[in-house]
């Protein structure tokens, strides 16, 4: 500070005293830090803040930071720290910031509300274990978690896993929400869609029909047509949009499938090397809709709801082609005994 090498000034006095006493300071505060680390409970964190506390409040500490700020040459600050407008701005705006959030960390009516938002959190997440639903579940997830988080959050010294977890919590929840409706919903289906929605696959939702109606392959078949042929393996299942088809078994005739049957569906219950029921031909120019039996398969494995729903829907199709079936027997029954009774009545006639 001197300019005459080895001259001792009043300033560099002065300096020389304030560095001594500073950091005799200094040492004590951290004897004491020692002291509070070995002898007390408590954290680390804790004794590093008074620490700083009192290492910023010791006066010989604020006129020793005086004394070199004034000795600092005026170009040095010009380049290196900021002007006295911008730091008062910025430490007002933190403070002014630290104050907002203190002030609701510590308005008595935010104290009063912490247990009705805590109970309220966790009687939401309760209610959602109580459902049966599994949107409703993860909504009330949701519900509770975010209580959660706002109940740990607005406490002085919010407890940082807890609250961590829970905001995890929330966004795992919702996401798990998101991909639930778009599985519910879906997309908008067409008037077409809607109606055959309505009349055929009411067993599942609107995402789910929209995912299964994507899959397919709408096409237009001639009459006559084989879709199915007894005992060989088809990889395809049909579904009959427009049309019929007839269903022979062992030669005979076995069942009509009408507008709105599945084809092979037997099969694809079964397994990808079971052979088909019967042969099934269509009647008439028919439309249908076609899968691929390995391509559903797999969009259904990770789709437990959606695969329940299916095989369902599948079940009570084969359902009604039983009774249909038995309802053809029945029919080639009385034809085979009304013609036996034909035959018999022209030779009693002929004789």
């Amino acid at each position: 500070f001197c300019p005459i090498r080895g001259q001792r000034t009043k300033d560099d006095g002065q300096r020389r005293q304030w560095t001594k006493s500073a950091a005799s300071d200094i040492y004590h505060i951290f004897i004491d830090f020692h002291h509070l680390l070995v002898h007390t409970t408590m954290s680390r964190n804790t004794a590093y803040r008074i620490v700083a506390r009192n290492v910023l409040h010791s006066s010989r500490t604020k006129k020793l930071s005086a004394f070199y700020h004034t000795r600092t040459s005026k170009a040095f600050k010009s380049t290196t720290t900021p002007t006295a407008a911008e730091s008062t701005a910025t430490a007002t705006a933190a403070t002014s910031k630290r104050i907002r959030w203190q002030d609701i960390v510590n308005n008595p009516k935010v104290k009063a509300a912490l247990p009705v938002i805590g109970n309220g959190a966790y009687l939401a997440i309760v209610s959602g274990f109580l459902t049966s639903d599994m949107l409703q579940l993860r909504v009330a997830l949701v519900g509770g978690y975010t209580g959660l988080v706002a109940f740990h959050s607005l406490h002085p010294k919010p407890l940082k896993i807890p609250l961590r977890w829970s905001a995890v919590f929330v966004l795992v929840n919702a996401v798990a929400v998101g991909l639930l409706v778009m599985d519910r919903y879906g997309a908008a289906l067409s008037l077409e869609e809607e109606e055959l929605f309505k009349n055929h696959f009411s067993q599942l939702t609107k995402g789910q029909f929209s995912q299964l109606v994507s899959l397919g392959q709408r096409q237009e078949i001639p009459d006559g047509t084989n879709l199915t042929v007894e005992g060989k393996v088809c990889p395809r299942l049909y579904f009959i949009e427009k049309g019929t088809a007839k269903v022979y078994h062992h030669g005979a005739f076995a069942a009509h499938i009408d507008q709105g049957g599945f084809v092979n569906d037997i099969a694809f219950q079964i397994g990808e090397e079971e052979g088909a029921y019967g042969t099934t031909v269509a009647e008439g120019d028919c439309s249908i809709i076609v899968w691929d039996q390995r391509e559903l398969r797999d969009h259904l494995k990770n789709r437990s709801e959606m695969d329940r729903n299916t095989k369902y829907l599948l079940s009570e199709h084969l359902m009604k082609s039983l009774l249909k079936q038995r309802e053809a027997r029945r029919w080639n029954q009385s034809k085979a005994a009304t013609m036996m009774s034909e035959t018999t009545t022209m030779k009693s006639s002929s004789s």
